[in-house]
């Protein structure tokens, strides 16, 4: 498996956008995920050097490199013998499977990194050996994150859903703002969980417990996530019809 560790966020996006291409160019569903988690990282490099925005910069890069690693390898895993852990497992499978509807795709990489990755990434870049008032800081950084992500929200959406989905383009202006509203308290709620098993991990309990709560909230959220179709069956092929022709149509334009 390759060496994925970036140094700097704008590695960590030209590899993301390297992947992003190569999946869209095959019609690869995996292209949605690919496409809003570049996005979003975009965002967060371009408030890096503003300042006042994170406590420790330097951190934010660390941490940044760390989650997107975490992202190829399990890509790379997949790819390479159709294993890897069962969050993304899942994500991947039903997108290559087809059994998605683009905001699942969204949703189900979402879940797989933020419930599953990011706990072990915070743990794997937060110094050790913390008093209370200097992890703080580190919480307050966290919590800054969400902000960045939650103003990029709306952007990131908006050309995700044009691209890869009309019908759930269609339901986002139907809804206007609320969409919007719902995705940044879900992903609040789920990184104020992330850190709360960080800190159960820094503990030093039970590691393989916690390991084990861990990827079975993810897996759980994932099993949810993939009943859509059966809330909503009359969406699910008229959807997957549409983006298969999409892409078909999207490969013929570029070979000519």
């Amino acid at each position: 498996m390759p060496d994925n560790r970036c140094d700097t966020i704008e590695q960590v996006v030209a590899a993301m956008t390297e992947r992003w291409q190569a999946l869209n160019q095959f019609g690869d569903w995996r292209a949605v995920f690919a496409k809003t988690y570049l996005r979003t990282t975009e965002a967060i490099l371009e408030v890096m050097h503003r300042p006042g925005v994170f406590e420790s910069p330097a951190w934010i890069v660390e941490l940044d490199c760390e989650f997107a690693r975490r992202y190829f390898d399990a890509f790379d895993q997949f790819e390479s013998t159709g294993e890897c852990p069962w969050p993304w497992r899942l994500a991947f499978r039903s997108a290559v499977t087809k059994r998605t509807l683009a905001i699942q795709d969204v949703l189900l990489g979402m879940n797989a990194h933020i419930n599953y990755d990011l706990p072990y990434s915070l743990h794997a870049t937060i110094p050790h050996g913390l008093g209370t008032d200097d992890l703080e800081a580190y919480r307050r950084d966290n919590l800054a994150m969400n902000r960045v992500l939650g103003s990029a929200i709306d952007k990131v959406q908006r050309e995700v859903t044009h691209q890869y989905d009309l019908v759930l383009s269609a339901a986002d202006a139907a809804l206007r703002d609320r969409g919007e509203v719902f995705a940044g308290e879900m992903i609040r709620a789920w990184r104020a969980r992330s850190w709360s098993s960080f800190v159960v991990l820094r503990s030093g309990g039970d590691t393989v417990a916690v390991e084990h709560l861990i990827e079975e909230s993810a897996i759980d959220n994932a099993v949810l996530l993939l009943q859509v179709q059966r809330a909503f069956p009359a969406i699910y092929w008229p959807n997957r019809l549409y983006r298969d022709s999409l892409n078909s149509l999207s490969r013929r334009r570029r070979s000519r």
